[in-house]
């Protein structure tokens, strides 16, 4: 009896998980021998790290202002609710973990040509630092002809400076790419990296290693997975800067990551055995990656990833991409092989980096469908703001059934928003405003069953182009409702010979109006010769749009000075889902944040807000991308303050 009243008094005994740890490494003062557990005993090396076992919730601290040229293969990993955590402690600059070695100051001798020196460097480099900035690889010893220019051959590396490099870059020194990553995660999961940087990983584009590196740890796994990234720099890799491979559950976030070769912050997936899914990548400052700033991959069709061979795409899924500002990169932010996610809130411009074959879009879609991307800023892109096309799967899978809407895309290369190759159909474009495009159209597009609706065009040099090509012999089964056209510097509206449609225009408003205006298979005519001729645009007129701003420059120019009740009928009687929910159509405008002046709500420091919910006092954010003045059928007087 006593031995059955034992075992179950220990069968009841409450269950208390493992209680965790702090350790902290410092590598100045640390040392290998103690116990880690204190600032007074920490580790010195990352080696120490390696090497030992940790338990979920342990929380692994680094001393700031401090260096470590090793790296760092994490061995272990937390669980759900316990994630182990590394981090900084005490003051100063970030802890710095460096794939790259430093060269000694006194390494160098000048060679006999002038302003190049070398030095002995075992490891051949893929990249090279001078002073905390990436220098330039060379294919031969007289190519280098600017400072920072660099080659290495046989063992010896050379550079191009003013002065002996020792002392020309005397802040942080010469460092050369020495080891594959600064953070290898592969195979772990419920890891938070957090304050730290990680910078000079010897990797190669396409190759293994990065800065913060993730994948699998095998093909047969384990994957990484929950991996938490914030807060970090990540800086001057010769690959990716992040690259997170079969790592579902994961969150980037509040990250600079910046000067790298290859892709900013990739998010991929190589293997049909580890999907990717339920992927934040958010708040990040991504800029002057040679390929591209932000990028979801998955694997074409037909084509090989880390060697096998997949018969069908195998793709990324539900990922949100949020608040990112993504700049000066080869394209802004790219979806390729992705479906159902999410780009909402992002600013992406200038990416005209062609260094490495960047196809210079702000937001690009690639074989991605079923996707929203909404509410972001597009600007000075080398091509076209927003780009739906095709992956290289064989065959080809196109980009169909996204909805592009609420965006502002301005002042880039070609063409403002652009659809192409067949089998790419059945996007919606909706509420977008797209201005500025002297080389290009608002909006660009070919194949079948898109749906243009209530978008403003304004000085482009086209409206809206229909085009056929070799690859795409088939346009039609197009709808383009509700939108202002106006300033156009040739025509509105240009339908190509070979599009044999059918296309459906209703309710525009076309300004000016002349006999050059709308071009039907290389007849021109006026909006009254165009109606004729196509049967179309019954109900459309020619009106100026008398925006707040006779010449708008910027978003919220675009507001109205007086009531446009034509128009706005006309929106009610084509969305009565979005239209009558929220407007009774006084009046439209583009939404403010109340705050900070910013366009869909992006706060003083840039970035957007979460995206989701209800904000402004409770005005959702399709109601504030064209709300009325007048008073709204739910909002009220609160959707009436959220106007201007």
């Amino acid at each position: 009896m006593r031995r059955h009243l034992l075992v179950f008094a220990i069968c009841i005994l409450p269950f208390f998980p493992a209680q965790s740890a702090t350790y902290y490494v410092d590598a100045k003062n640390g040392n290998d021998g103690n116990s880690g557990t204190s600032a007074s005993s920490a580790w010195k090396s990352l080696e120490r790290l390696n090497l030992f076992q940790f338990q979920p919730g342990d929380l692994v601290l680094f001393k700031r202002g401090e260096i470590w040229r090793e790296q760092l293969n994490f061995p272990s990993s937390g669980s759900a609710g316990r994630p182990i955590v590394l981090d900084a402690y005490g003051e100063g600059a970030l802890p710095i973990i460096s794939g790259a070695d430093a060269i000694a100051p006194g390494a160098w001798s000048a060679s006999p040509a002038a302003n190049i020196w070398q030095a002995n460097v075992a490891t051949e480099p893929n990249v090279v630092i001078f002073d905390g900035a990436k220098g330039n690889r060379q294919t031969a010893l007289d190519s280098l002809k600017q400072e920072m220019d660099w080659f290495w051959s046989a063992g010896t590396l050379y550079v191009r400076a003013p002065a002996n490099p020792g002392q020309a870059f005397a802040e942080s020194g010469v460092e050369a790419g020495a080891r594959m990553s600064a953070i290898d995660l592969s195979g772990k999961s419920y890891i938070a990296l957090r304050n730290i940087e990680a910078t000079g990983a010897n990797a190669a584009p396409y190759a293994l290693g990065s800065n913060i590196w993730a994948i699998a740890a095998t093909r047969k796994g384990p994957p990484p997975g929950n991996v938490e990234i914030s807060h970090c720099v990540v800086l001057n890799s010769a690959g990716d800067g992040i690259h997170l491979e079969g790592a579902s559950g994961s969150k980037v976030d509040a990250n600079l990551v910046a000067n790298n070769e290859n892709v900013g912050i990739q998010i991929y997936r190589s293997l049909p055995d580890f999907p990717v899914s339920d992927v934040i990548v958010s708040n990040n400052e991504v800029h002057h990656n040679k390929f591209i700033g932000i990028n979801m991959a998955g694997c074409p069709a037909a084509t090989s990833c880390r060697t096998v061979k997949n018969d069908q795409q195998i793709g990324v899924s539900k990922v949100r991409i949020t608040g990112n500002r993504s700049y000066n990169n080869g394209a802004g932010i790219y979806l390729h092989q992705t479906t159902d996610s999410l780009v909402s809130g992002n600013v992406s411009y200038a990416n005209l980096d062609t260094s490495r074959k960047g196809e210079g879009y702000c937001v690009g879609l690639s074989g991605s469908s079923s996707n929203i991307v909404e509410k972001n800023e597009c600007y000075q892109a080398a091509h076209a703001g927003i780009e739906l096309s095709i992956d290289i799967s064989k065959p080809a899978v196109g980009s169909s059934n996204n909805i592009i809407r609420y965006n502002v895309v301005h002042d880039n290369g070609s063409n403002g928003l652009m659809t192409d190759y067949h089998p790419s159909e059945n996007n919606k474009f909706l509420y977008n405003i797209v201005y500025n495009h002297p080389n290009g159209s608002c909006i660009f597009a070919n194949n079948i069953g898109h749906m243009f609706f209530n978008n403003t065009c304004y000085n482009n040099r086209f409206g809206i182009y229909l085009y056929v090509s070799k690859t795409t012999p088939q346009t039609g089964n197009i709808s383009i409702k509700n939108n202002i056209i106006a300033g156009s510097a040739r025509q509105h509206v240009v339908i190509e010979p070979g599009v044999e449609g059918p296309v459906e225009l209703a309710s525009n408003d076309y300004f000016p109006d002349d006999a050059q205006r709308f071009n039907l298979r290389n007849s021109l005519s006026d909006l009254a010769g165009w109606k004729a001729k196509t049967g179309q645009d019954a109900n459309s007129f020619t009106a100026e749009p008398r925006f707040v701003v006779s010449a708008p420059a910027g978003p919220n120019d675009f507001r109205f000075k007086t009531d446009r009740l034509r128009l706005a009928a006309a929106h009610r009687r084509s969305f009565p889902s979005v239209w009558r929910r929220t407007c009774s159509g006084r009046r439209w405008c583009v939404w403010r944040d109340r705050n900070s002046g910013g366009i869909w709500g992006r706060s003083s420091t840039g970035l957007e807000h979460k995206h989701g919910g209800r904000r402004n006092g409770g005005v959702s954010g399709a109601s504030q991308a064209r709300c009325c003045a007048g008073s709204c059928d739910r909002a009220g007087e609160r959707a009436r303050a959220a106007c201007e």
